[in-house]
């Protein structure tokens, strides 16, 4: 069976680390999310891969290339000036011309390892025509919500919130093993779940694999940082690289990963579940704690605070800064005495605007998101959940109440 991977959103709602890179290449833990993908797809056995690029598209082709690296294969489709789902998918058509299912895989999602492999359990051990992977949400908010009979059956897909007649709390967890028939359907101008619906009543059975652990769609800021958490909660053991040097009365406590080429200088604190990228710098005296990810050439200055943060490759956190539940972008520059602030006053759940709407995170703890190449002058603060564009420049003393859209 070959693989498709959609990866060609502009992913709007996750401005401003989009406005550099597709998607699917935000970084984690040292590599894309895609990567992560493209690796459990090679575990599982399908290695004949073919990515759907679109917006920046480039950069997953020099990246990834034909998959060598990998031990796969990939090949790229362009899904063109069309946006959404439906011009992706029929992207795809013929890479799969010569089968009669693919697994269509969504390049957005991050998982607990598991989730392909039961797309496929559910598929060959049912003999069912097409396979869905679905996952419980409390608030299935913008998903599609699908609806399953007794036997695990999918009765309906595609079904929106506002259709309150549905009380099911299952939406698709971006993981399906479809008939190639879909893009008769889609042609003729069905969305994905209509199509489904459509095969459904010309009496196609589409069995539902039930996904029960971790799950998360990274679809806003906030949730590249549950996904990093997610992440790094799965490292279990130490790995330090032999050239590492460590300075006198550093402190490791608990499952720390350390890469080729990184300095931690003395009396340095980091308290993982933590990574940290190759010829990072950690100075003097610096507390790196609760879930980081430091990409590769980052450096974080004498007395600083990074906690449950991403810093992207070459992100430089100067001296007596704080960063928490933060993403600070690639080569941007937090200078003296910054301070991303990270909850209100009084504590109460901060909001963020997500394009024209101010949204509920479900967070009491969130920071600040900072796209990339900023320069942030000295002793400037952050409010919560503010977000501030690639290439912006901040004035020293600065206080950044309000999301900076544009260079400033």
């Amino acid at each position: 069976m070959k693989a498709v991977i959609l990866a060609g959103g502009k992913g709007i709602d996750l401005f401003p680390l989009t406005q550099t890179r597709p998607k699917p290449m935000i970084t984690l833990l040292g590599k894309p999310i895609l990567e992560y993908l493209i690796k459990e797809l090679k575990e599982v056995g399908l290695t004949e891969i073919l990515i759907v690029t679109g917006y920046k598209g480039d950069q997953i082709r020099n990246y990834f290339k034909k998959g060598k690296d990998l031990g796969v294969s990939i090949q790229y489709a362009d899904q063109g000036a069309e946006e959404g789902i439906v011009a992706a998918i029929l992207a795809a058509e013929e890479f799969t011309s010569d089968e009669s299912s693919f697994l269509l895989l969504f390049g957005d999602i991050v998982s607990e390892k598991g989730l392909i492999q039961r797309a496929l359990n559910a598929f060959e051990n049912t003999q069912s025509d097409m396979t869905m992977t679905l996952t419980l949400q409390g608030d299935t908010g913008d998903f599609g919500i699908v609806e399953i009979d007794p036997m695990g059956m999918v009765k309906k897909a595609g079904i929106k919130k506002a259709e309150l007649s549905s009380r099911s709390k299952y939406v698709d967890a971006g993981c399906f093993i479809i008939k190639t028939e879909i893009f008769e359907e889609i042609r003729n101008g069905a969305s994905l779940g209509q199509a489904i619906n459509n095969r459904i009543d010309k009496g196609d059975k589409v069995v539902a694999a039930i996904w029960e652990k971790e799950w998360i769609d990274v679809g806003k800021p906030w949730n590249i940082i549950e996904a990093n958490k997610l992440l790094l909660s799965k490292v279990k053991e130490t790995r330090i690289a032999n050239d590492v040097i460590i300075g006198a009365n550093v402190e490791l406590k608990n499952s720390v990963i350390i890469e080729s080429g990184t300095e931690i200088c003395a009396g340095a604190v980091l308290n993982g579940p933590l990574y940290i990228g190759p010829n990072s710098y950690i100075g003097n005296n610096v507390l790196v704690r609760d879930h980081c990810s430091i990409g590769e050439g980052a450096i974080v200055g004498f007395g600083s605070e990074v906690k449950n943060s991403i810093l992207f490759e070459g992100a430089k956190i100067f001296g007596l800064c704080y960063v928490g539940d933060s993403v600070i972008g690639k080569n941007t520059i937090l200078s003296s005495g910054v301070i991303t602030v990270n909850t209100e006053t009084p504590r109460k759940e901060i909001e963020m605007n997500v394009g024209d709407k101010s949204l509920p995170t479900g967070l009491t703890k969130l920071g600040a998101i900072i796209g990339d190449c900023c320069e942030i002058g000295v002793n400037c603060l952050i409010f919560p959940g503010r977000k501030i564009a690639s290439k912006s420049v901040v004035s020293p003393g600065t206080s950044v109440k309000s999301d900076i859209k544009d260079q400033s």
